[in-house]
C-alpha cells in the first residue's frame, strides 16, 4: 500500500492519479467568440453540471505553463457566454483534433472540419454537427489560484437548449442514453466509449 501526501508531491503526480480514478469524465465541448467574433472550440474534461434550477454547467480552464490564459476562458470573460455541445461516438475524432494548441484566433471549426452555427440567446456559436448544444449566459467565474496549472472554473446558466437529433428524444421528454452514445474522459489519453446500460430504480 502507499499512501501519498499532496503537499509531498509534484501537482503532476496527483494530476495522473486523479484523472485516472476520477471518471470517466463527462467532455464539455466548449465553443466560444472572442470580443473580435473569432470563433473557437475546445474540448474539457474538468466539467459537469452544477445545478438543476437555475440550470448551471461549468468547465475549468487550467492557467498554462507560460502563464497565459486558454481562449475559452479568455473569450468567455470578454463575451460572457459559452456553448456545450454534446460530444457522441461518431465526434470523438474531431473532437481530439480540436484540443490541439492552435494560435490566438485561429478557428478549431475550421482547423477540424466542424460547422459553426449561430445561437439564439449567446454570441458563441454551436457546432451544427453535434446531437445536442447548450447555450450558456455566463454567472461566475471563480478563480481556484493565479499559478500555472490552477483552474479557473467558469460557471454559466443554460439559457436555451439545442437537440440537433430529434431521434434521441424520449417520449417522456428523458434522453434516451442509448440512443445519444455519449463518449466520456478516462485516465491519459484514453476515452471510454458507449457501453452496457444498467438501469436501477432507485431506493425511495
Amino acid at each position: 500500500m502507499e499512501s501519498i501526501v499532496c503537499s509531498e508531491r509534484d501537482p503532476r503526480d496527483i494530476y495522473r492519479i486523479l484523472i485516472g480514478c476520477i471518471g470517466p469524465r463527462p467532455i464539455g465541448w466548449i465553443s466560444t467568440i472572442s470580443k473580435e467574433g473569432k470563433f473557437n472550440l475546445a474540448p474539457y474534461s474538468f466539467f459537469n453540471m452544477f445545478s438543476m434550477n437555475p440550470a448551471i454547467i461549468g468547465f475549468s480552464a487550467a492557467i498554462k505553463r507560460d502563464m497565459t490564459h486558454k481562449d475559452s476562458l479568455r473569450n468567455a470573460k470578454e463575451t460572457q457566454c459559452f456553448v456545450h455541445n454534446v460530444v457522441t461516438q461518431d465526434l470523438i475524432e474531431p473532437m481530439n483534433s480540436s484540443s490541439e494548441e492552435f494560435p490566438h484566433g485561429v478557428s478549431e471549426f475550421e482547423k477540424v472540419g466542424l460547422t459553426p452555427m449561430a445561437s439564439i440567446k449567446v454570441k458563441a456559436p454551436r457546432v451544427k454537427e453535434a446531437a445536442l448544444s447548450l447555450e450558456c449566459q455566463v454567472t461566475n467565474i471563480v478563480s481556484l489560484g493565479e499559478a500555472a496549472g490552477n483552474g479557473q472554473l467558469v460557471l454559466g446558466e443554460v439559457v436555451m437548449i439545442h437537440i440537433h437529433r430529434p431521434e434521441i428524444l424520449a417520449d417522456d421528454h428523458f434522453i434516451d442514453s442509448k440512443k445519444l452514445e455519449l463518449v466520456s474522459r478516462i485516465g491519459r489519453t484514453d476515452y471510454m466509449g458507449f457501453g452496457e446500460v444498467i438501469t436501477m430504480k432507485r431506493p425511495f
